[in-house]
């Protein structure tokens, strides 16, 4: 069995992996865990695995023919070298790999290939600008430090304004109330929580909230809204000084934070023709990352 492809999109909440043969037809689609190598090489790697084993499960695909499938990689967290020879280094059942940035992949799968830029606003955020088969990178250096516009910092900015709130510092609204109560009333709780070192994915759980609490006017939830949008505006800023075009919004957040964006970003904004996995498709039909063997 020849032209096997699997393209995987491993986000920081979520790995999603597709087969496909050489016609594009689909053979079988999984989700596991996080693909993001920064939560840990092992569980990332695992998880990656198991999505791609049950793809093969689903496409009748014989264990004998799994190194005859070429691997597209489009993984969270794999925009520095440690990282990626972090991947490089795993074994694997399946034949050759080409590893980019879920970014990279989700650009390319949102124009097919052609020229486009993309703004991934999900667990965390990255801009990527693909211009005469050369991508321009827009932050995406990971969080706390980068993602802005992200679920886990939208999170964040709500964990920090709740315990503001519940010591007195700044004024309460429902939403801080709401937080507070999940956290006992206690600060304690607040560290206890940050003391064990969340994941990104788990501040970003606490995004939902902010943008129920939004639609109700809550003034907390606004003004974090709006911090954000300020900070996602200036990524559209910066890949549209660099000559894009066309822009594509991408991840959880995207939907529901883009009608607080300013009108005047209407005319950039365009539907993705596909998405990360096919991207991620296509950079293993068309060799196209770093390569490992």
């Amino acid at each position: 069995m020849t032209g096997l492809y699997i393209g995987v999109d491993g986000g920081g909440t979520f790995c999603r992996a597709r087969l496909v043969n050489g016609e594009g037809t689909v053979l079988g689609e999984a989700v596991a865990g996080s693909g993001n190598p920064r939560i840990g090489i092992e569980a990332a790697w695992q998880n990656i695995t198991n999505a791609c084993l049950e793809a093969c499960h689903q496409g009748n695909v014989d264990p004998n023919d799994y190194s005859k499938i070429t691997l597209g990689l489009g993984l969270a967290g794999a925009n520095q070298p440690l990282e990626q020879e972090l991947v490089i280094a795993q074994s694997s059942p399946f034949g050759r790999r080409y590893l980019l940035t879920d970014a990279h992949s989700a650009c390319l799968g949102a124009f097919d290939g052609q020229d486009g830029a993309l703004l991934i606003l999900g667990t965390g955020s990255c801009g990527v600008f693909y211009q005469n088969e050369r991508f321009h990178i827009v932050g995406g250096w990971g969080f706390p430090l980068s993602d802005q516009g992200s679920g886990a910092r939208i999170g964040l900015s709500a964990l920090e304004h709740s315990l503001a709130a519940l010591d007195g510092i700044t004024p309460t609204s429902p939403m801080t109330d709401s937080i507070n109560a999940e956290f006992s009333l206690s600060p304690e709780e607040y560290v206890l929580f940050q003391n064990r070192q969340p994941l990104p994915k788990e501040y970003g759980a606490f995004a939902i909230q902010v943008f129920e609490f939004a639609l109700q006017k809550d003034p907390v939830a606004l003004k974090i809204v709006h911090e954000q949008v300020v900070w996602i505006s200036q990524y559209l800023d910066c890949l549209i000084a660099k000559g894009a075009k066309q822009i594509v919004l991408a991840g959880g957040v995207s939907d529901v934070i883009q009608p607080y964006l300013p009108k005047h970003y209407l005319a950039y904004l365009c539907e993705s023709k596909g998405d990360a996995m096919a991207g991620a498709i296509l950079m293993a039909k068309e060799q196209i990352g770093r390569m490992a063997i």
